[in-house]
């Protein structure tokens, strides 16, 4: 299942992925962990058309004008290698569809799948206007995240906090912003600059059972010290995230080129 995207909407988001892995965090103190940020892209207007096609595309849920963006060498990946969903013997159309739950695993026509037409998170990729440029790649890509600046002290931090059935969920800022004892109010108890967090709770709370009112407006983090604090969610970014990404085909056009999902 698609994970985590663009924290522009990452409250929303909350609501369908941090619920069960929130109260799984172990509250103990953990190494600290540090991101770098990347690079963010300077913009081309050429691709801010073709995301606007996108977007047009998708609000009108037409799939066959979403399929003519994708560009013929479009990838589906994670960590960098191909899913084992990804069928190397069918066109660019077929895996798009079956990456977005527009076409099941296996068949060779669109109908149900077990997540569904994947609309939603395409409108949450587009409500992000933040991307990044990896270091000598032709790839952009969106929503804009961070890297871990030691992937070591990350595992030891894991084994920390983490329970075995459900891995934590975690933010990041990559400017100074306080924690505070209260959701927006209480002393500051903390700070989270360039570090990345594990979140424990949400305000408001998730509501048991029934569809949530609205979007959490802070979250709970747990610190290395292993105590915790409170900062707006406007603040944070996920560390893990699912990717679209873009690159120029052989025309010099924009296409869709990747998807890149969260391990």
């Amino acid at each position: 299942m698609p994970r985590l995207v663009p924290v522009s909407v990452l409250a929303a988001v909350a609501l369908l992925f941090f619920a069960a892995s929130a109260d799984a965090v172990k509250r103990n103190s953990y190494p600290e962990v540090k991101i770098v940020g990347l690079t963010p892209f300077k913009g081309d207007s050429a691709l801010d058309e073709m995301r606007k096609k996108i977007a047009e595309a998708v609000t009108k849920q037409d799939l066959t004008a979403l399929t003519a963006l994708v560009d013929p060498k479009f990838a589906w990946v994670a960590g960098g290698k191909p899913v084992e969903e990804f069928d190397a013997q069918k066109d660019a159309a077929h895996n798009f569809k079956v990456a977005f739950g527009f076409r099941p695993f296996g068949k060779d026509a669109d109908g149900k799948t077990d997540i569904g037409p994947q609309w939603f998170l395409l409108e949450l990729f587009l409500a992000d206007p933040s991307l990044t440029q990896e270091e000598s790649s032709p790839l952009v890509c969106g929503p804009a995240t961070a890297r871990l600046a030691d992937v070591k002290a990350f595992e030891k931090a894991l084994e920390r906090v983490d329970e075995e059935t459900e891995p934590a969920e975690w933010v990041f800022s990559t400017t100074e912003t306080p924690l505070t004892a209260k959701p927006g109010s209480g002393g500051n108890v903390g700070k989270i600059a360039n570090t990345a967090m594990p979140v424990l709770g949400f305000h408001p709370p998730l509501p048991a059972n029934t569809a949530p009112t609205q979007p959490p407006s802070h979250f709970e983090v747990l610190m290395p010290s292993g105590k915790s604090g409170w900062v707006e969610t406007k603040n944070l970014r996920a560390l893990f995230v699912d990717r679209l990404c873009y690159a120029k085909d052989e025309k010099g056009e924009w296409k869709i080129n990747t998807f890149d999902q969260a391990e």
